[in-house]
């Protein structure tokens, strides 16, 4: 192995020797070895070095596309720069046009020496062009932008959704730019991802695209013609689908609406404020736009000027039988349609004669022109004229501005509408007769004359009494109210005060005058003209004839004196009958004698003639008067099937009050169409009583299609009352018995068990009593041991066994918590068993209606009324 090692290192030593003598090669050496890989807008460089004997020199770098030499410049992009003897080729910036062949060339003494160095861009996966959300125009051949670029060059796929990978051809094609899908439609709406992918460098990427197909605007309602009103506004209104929602804007014409005060918009909406006739009425364009395109529609203002009243004119003041011009001029577009109006008339005067006053005629021409506007007079002459024509007169004008505007806005235009003209008539006063002509009033009262008069001047109103003028202010005599309507208060403090006053009513076209009498009144001069019509034993009831007493006041009311006979009228009670009646004296003692005296009262006061002293012995207690059954019809028949409401009026107590009425009441047979008082037989009569003061009770549990009669009776303490009747027939049909719930219902093991137990409770309650009360029974057994003891024995133990028995009072008082358990328990059983008569019986009702005309021995007869009679003494007994 020694020997082996030492030939090595003679060998590499010869060889050495060789080379010195000799010399290696000349060569260029460039690296990167195997090609210059660089990446785009980067640096890179390459390296020349010269090697060899002789050494190359004069070295210089060359590229080959276009054939050029590098400068050896270092303020350009690409240039050649030497680092001692190596020449270097540096980029500052790598573009893809770099890429290529470079030569580095030299000479090797004079021979010319050179070496190749390939230079390739690598640039990476570049998404140039690829929006995360696209929409695509439909019915188009849409691209989906996906625009890639990469060194080497990326391979592209496409893939729709989750796994679905898309294949050229059909309705996709592959682009360089993207993905283009022929008449793209809605169903093309989805998630799209482009990938790029460059298996020499085993580099990939991705982008998700959201494709939602955009849908161009299209106008679906169109804004309609408008008629704007001068001086308001008027509005507009658009409607376009489309995807995306489309935005709006406004046009006057071609020119865009940009002032928002005077054009205000809101979304689909545009309002034209403060319309001028000469500059807002023109065309509007509605222009709806999105992504996808846009769509116009266009509409007209047309303006209108409301109705203006320029000029009115009339004579205010005339005289009666005079003729009478009234002139009224109204502007507007369209030119308006007037009318005069009278205050107090329901329709407006016609053009021409006027069918209800010939003296009236309405004449129409044309106007003058207000601001480029036309109008219109209208003219209305009366002849004749009368003190009726006088008052206010309106003259209004109509066109389509009155129906565009409401009340508060047809209020603001200026000039007005409308307006009012007062057309005087001078006439001579008319005293009115509407106001009474005959006064009354007593001494020391005061009373007040009214005296209206109508009259053009307003009449100037004096008043006089007996052809003498009263002279007014002072503490007898006061006038109120402004003329034509005037009040003399007068204060009768004498018979002076009374006569024939006179209303004197004057202008400067004359006078006229009414005579009104006040006259003085008396209280009642006549006694009352009594009889007693009906007594009971605590009323009695008068007629009182009202006696005639010319030129006085009427009776307004009656004052009643009474009082037992023995006692004297300075004790009597006052009672007050009012005119008209009924005279009813009521609160009277049974079986008493007493003493009545009436006196008549009117205004003036009470009558100084009473009527003659009555003497009454009021009746018995008995028994209450009958009563009597509101009958709403002859032949009443239930609303239900199985109920009816009845109602009486309260009879009188007969001295004593009325405790209850009794309801008795039966089916009944009718025979024939008039008679009907058989009873229906097997059927139970029905008894129901209702507590007073009630008035009316709801009878139940009856058959349907069945005629029923009903009997009351009152009762008080003394007997029943007579008794009234009733007759009426239910509703065909079987209606439930309403108003009451069902329990859950208990079987016969749950019956049984609360029996046992109900049984066993009172025996614990039986046998305590024993104990306590009698010192035997179970208990006392177990507390003695032995009931059986002599009584020795029994009372040597008996204090023990009584203070052993307390704490069985404690058992007492919880047995008595379990009885009331058991109460309520029983209770429950109770309405489950009323629960099941109400259901067998509600269940018999349709079989009865079948059975109602079968013979009266058929089984289904005598079953139905077995059962019936079953129940029905159930149901009293469970009551």
């Amino acid at each position: 192995m020694k020997c082996q090692m030492n030939v090595l290192l003679v060998a590499v030593v010869i060889y050495t020797a060789v080379l010195v003598v000799h010399g290696a090669p000349s060569e260029l050496v460039i690296t990167p070895t195997g090609g210059l890989v660089a990446f785009l807008h980067e640096e890179a460089t390459s390296l020349c070095r010269p090697e060899g004997s002789p050494l190359p020199t004069n070295l210089e770098w060359w590229s080959v596309i276009p054939n050029e030499r590098i400068p050896e410049n270092i303020t350009l992009r690409v240039y050649a720069a030497f680092q001692q003897q190596n020449l270097q080729l540096y980029f500052k910036d790598v573009w893809s046009s770099d890429e290529g062949t470079y030569i580095c060339k030299g000479r090797a003494s004079d021979t010319p020496i050179d070496n190749t160095q390939s230079v390739s861009i690598y640039q990476d996966i570049t998404i140039v062009d690829a929006p995360t959300v696209q929409n695509p125009v439909i019915d188009t051949d849409a691209l989906i932008k996906c625009k890639v670029t990469g060194n080497p060059k990326p391979l592209i796929e496409w893939q729709r959704g989750a796994s679905t990978v898309l294949e050229a051809g059909g309705r996709y094609i592959f682009e360089e730019d993207g993905l283009r899908i022929l008449d793209i439609q809605e169903i093309d709406n989805d998630v799209y991802t482009c990938r790029a992918t460059v298996h020499e460098t085993g580099r990939a990427k991705s982008v998700v695209i959201y494709v939602e197909v955009s849908i161009p605007p299209e106008i679906t309602d169109p804004p309609d013609n408008v008629q704007g009103v001068e001086a308001f506004e008027a509005q507009f209104h658009c409607l376009a689908v489309g995807k995306p929602t489309p935005d709006y804007s406004w046009y006057k014409g071609n020119q865009p609406l940009t002032d928002p005060g005077k054009y205000p918009q809101s979304g689909n909406y545009l309002t034209v404020t403060k319309i001028d006739n000469f500059t807002d009425e023109s065309l509007y364009r509605c222009r709806a736009q999105n992504s996808a395109g846009e769509e116009y529609a266009e509409a007209f203002l047309d303006v209108i000027i409301p109705p203006k009243v320029q000029d009115i004119r009339n004579k205010t003041d005339v005289k009666e039988q005079k003729d009478v011009w009234m002139n009224c001029t109204i502007s507007g577009e369209p030119i308006p349609t007037v009318v005069w109006w009278k205050n107090g008339r329901t329709q407006p005067f016609v053009e021409g004669v006027q069918p209800d006053d010939s003296r009236i005629t309405i004449f129409k021409e044309g106007g003058p022109i207000y601001n480029n506007v036309k109008s219109s007079i209208l003219r209305m002459q009366i002849r004749n004229a009368r003190s009726g024509d006088r008052g206010f007169y309106r003259c209004e004008g109509k066109n389509e501005a009155n129906d565009l505007l409401n009340e508060q806005q047809l209020q603001q235009i200026w000039p007005p509408y409308r307006r009012d003209a007062e057309l005087l008539v001078s006439f001579k006063p008319l005293v009115s007769f509407e106001y009474p002509g005959d006064y009354y009033s007593w001494l020391d009262n005061t009373v007040n004359l009214t005296c209206f008069a109508e009259g053009w001047p307003t009449p100037d109103i004096t008043w006089w009494l007996n052809g003498a003028p009263v002279i007014i202010d002072n503490i007898y005599y006061r006038k109120f109210g402004l003329d034509p309507l005037s009040f003399l208060q007068v204060k009768t403090a004498s018979p002076a005060f009374f006569g024939v006053y006179q209303c004197l009513a004057k202008n400067s076209e004359g006078e006229a005058f009414r005579n009104i009498e006040l006259r003085q009144a008396y209280p009642p001069r006549h006694e009352p003209n009594v009889k007693e019509a009906q007594r009971t034993p605590t009323t009695v009831m008068y007629d009182i004839i009202p006696t005639e007493d010319p030129n006085n006041l009427p009776v307004i009311y009656y004052n009643v004196l009474y009082k037992l006979t023995n006692a004297n009228w300075q004790d009597a009670q006052l009672y007050v009958f009012s005119q008209g009646g009924p005279y009813i004296l009521d609160g009277l003692w049974p079986e008493t004698y007493y003493k009545v005296v009436m006196r008549a009262v009117n205004l003036a006061g009470e009558s100084e003639y009473p009527s003659r002293e009555m003497e009454l012995l009021t009746e018995r207690v008995r028994e209450p008067y009958t009563p009597t059954f509101i009958k709403y019809e002859e032949n009443p028949v239930s609303q239900y099937s199985d109920r009816y409401l009845v109602r009486w009026k309260e009879p009188g107590s007969g001295g004593r009050q009325i405790n209850h009425y009794q309801l008795t009441y039966q089916p009944i047979v009718c025979n024939d169409d008039v008679t009907c008082d058989q009873f229906e037989p097997g059927l139970p009569t029905m008894s129901v009583l209702v507590m007073a003061p009630a008035a009316s009770e709801m009878l139940r549990m009856l058959f349907s299609g069945q005629r029923y009669r009903v009997e009351i009776k009152a009762r008080n303490s003394v007997d029943y009352s007579a008794p009234d009747y009733l007759y009426f027939t239910t509703k065909e049909g079987n209606n439930p018995i309403s108003n009451y719930v069902v329990p859950p219902k208990l079987g016969s093991g749950g019956i049984a068990g609360i029996i046992i137990l109900g049984m066993f409770i009172l025996f614990i309650v039986v046998d305590l009593l024993c104990c306590v009360l009698f010192n035997c029974g179970v208990f006392f057994f177990c507390c003695a041991k032995d009931c059986g003891r002599n009584d020795k024995e029994k009372s040597i133990e008996m204090e023990d066994v009584k203070e052993r028995c307390v704490s069985f009072r404690i058992v007492i008082f919880t047995v008595k918590n379990l009885v009331l358990i058991f109460s309520s328990i029983f209770d429950r059983c109770l309405r489950t068993v009323m629960t099941v008569i109400l259901d067998h019986f509600v269940a018999l009702q349709p079989t009865s209606v079948k059975c109602k005309n079968q013979p009266k021995g058929n089984s289904c007869v005598r079953w139905v009324k077995l059962n019936y009679r079953l129940l029905y003494l159930l149901y009293l007994l469970c009551s």
